[in-house]
């Protein structure tokens, strides 16, 4: 039995690390949105769009699509897949960010995870993550209370597991997080 595993919540709560070992874990795939073909256009791209969270929030869509798709494949194989961020997020963040669009009805097209894990660290504890490996703009928004509560809502309400990680380290949050992935039950 193999899954597609999403990994969301906002930057510096350990994403990346925990979606590593449990990759690990189940001999499966790390994966990221955007992905490798677009990760280094990434930065052109948003600096393209600037003042068009719509096209931003796009962008971010298309790579969700692309990716996911490959996801599914990998699943279908009988392959696990651990995703660093997918539609929660993209939804998210454009919420966040004032767009206005439907993109509720886009997310229908897409491929869904058969799990989505919300990824939650206090915030003294996120903010000094954050500081101390160099806040992005990006990061930076996640500041404002209002807008890191927005953000968080969103998330939230797509999440299957939700899981504070402040008082685990990462190797007990990845063997808590295996236990609760393998109690659920996959699409």
């Amino acid at each position: 039995m193999a899954g597609f595993v999403a990994i969301e919540g906002l930057d510096g709560v350990g994403k990346s690390t925990i979606l590593n070992r449990l990759a690990e874990r189940f001999s499966g795939h790390a994966m990221s949105t955007p992905g490798p073909a677009l990760r280094s256009s990434r930065p052109a791209i948003l600096e393209a769009f600037a003042h068009d969270e719509l096209a931003k929030a796009l962008f971010y869509a298309a790579s969700v699509s692309s990716e996911g798709r490959h996801a599914r494949s990998l699943v279908e194989g009988g392959e696990w897949v651990f995703m660093d961020r997918y539609w929660a997020s993209t939804l998210a963040y454009a919420k966040a960010r004032g767009v206005s669009a439907e993109l509720d009805f886009l997310g229908q097209s897409l491929v869904k995870p058969d799990i989505t894990i919300l990824l939650l660290l206090d915030e003294p504890d996120r903010q000094q993550r954050l500081l101390a490996r160099g806040a992005t703009a990006e990061d930076m928004e996640t500041l404002d209370p209002g807008f890191r509560e927005c953000v968080l809502d969103e998330l939230m309400a797509h999440a299957d597991i939700a899981v504070n990680a402040t008082h685990f380290t990462a190797e007990a949050l990845a063997i808590e997080l295996e236990q609760r992935i393998r109690q659920q039950p996959l699409s």
